[in-house]
């Protein structure tokens, strides 16, 4: 009877292993996909920080660039407001003064001109300002929106784009192109002991992160040479209204 019974029974344990086995089966095909579900949330979690890291980055980086535009628009208020002074102080200096007669009216006009000129006097009041003894002076220059870079009327080898600008490698290896360029300049003199770099923005097409990587690159040799050996000063542009 008993070997009967397990006879019997012989088939039915077959069943329950096959389903037990496809049971088993079941569950670790479950928990790979449950697995590979998880890999994938944890990677798009991880790319979703990551974007909003970038997204911060720049609304910082925008912010300080819209920040340096109010400084540049104060400053260029400032100078604005102080040239309209200056010409009415040189217009009634030249109406108060009496002409001297080895001096024509063509002479006169002249030197009116002259001192009305603002990138003149802008440059003679900054400089004369910031030399207190013998300096050897750097004039580097900025114009258009590629930009074009001028050290001493010689232009350089240099152009960036904001995409490269937002870019971190980028930027940073257009800050080096800079950097090398000024030292060169610099070296070709002898780097002289005492140094009066000047940055003049000539039109209004310098957008201001090439303005500012530009300030950027000085300051880095200043702090590589000694604020004490190498000054810098930022003469601005004036816009016309």
């Amino acid at each position: 009877m008993k070997k009967r019974t397990i006879i019997e029974l012989t088939p039915f344990v077959d069943i329950l292993l096959i389903l037990l086995f496809a049971f088993l089966f079941n569950i670790s095909e479950t928990n790979e996909k449950a697995e590979v579900a998880t890999n994938k949330s944890i990677e798009l979690a991880q790319e979703n920080l990551e974007l909003k890291n970038d997204l911060e980055e720049k609304s910082n980086s925008l912010q300080d660039i819209a920040n340096q535009n109010e400084k540049l628009e104060k400053q260029n208020t400032f100078y604005k407001n102080f040239y309209i002074e200056l010409s009415n102080i040189i217009e009634k200096a030249f109406e108060d003064v009496e002409q001297p007669e080895n001096i024509g009216e063509d002479e006169v006009e002249r030197i009116k001109k002259l001192l009305e000129n603002k990138g003149i006097n802008l440059d003679y009041f900054i400089k004369n300002e910031a030399l207190k003894g013998n300096f050897f002076v750097l004039d580097i220059t900025i114009q258009g929106k590629e930009p074009e870079v001028f050290l001493n009327n010689q232009k350089i080898d240099f152009s960036i784009t904001y995409e490269q600008y937002a870019s971190e490698n980028t930027r940073e290896n257009k800050l080096n192109i800079l950097e090398e360029k000024i030292e060169s300049s610099l070296k070709n003199n002898g780097i002289p002991q005492l140094i009066l770099i000047t940055i003049k923005q000539m039109d209004e097409n310098v957008f201001l992160y090439s303005y500012n990587l530009l300030l950027e690159a000085v300051k880095e040799i200043q702090n590589k040479y000694g604020a004490d050996r190498i000054y810098f000063t930022e003469i601005p542009f004036l816009y016309n209204n």
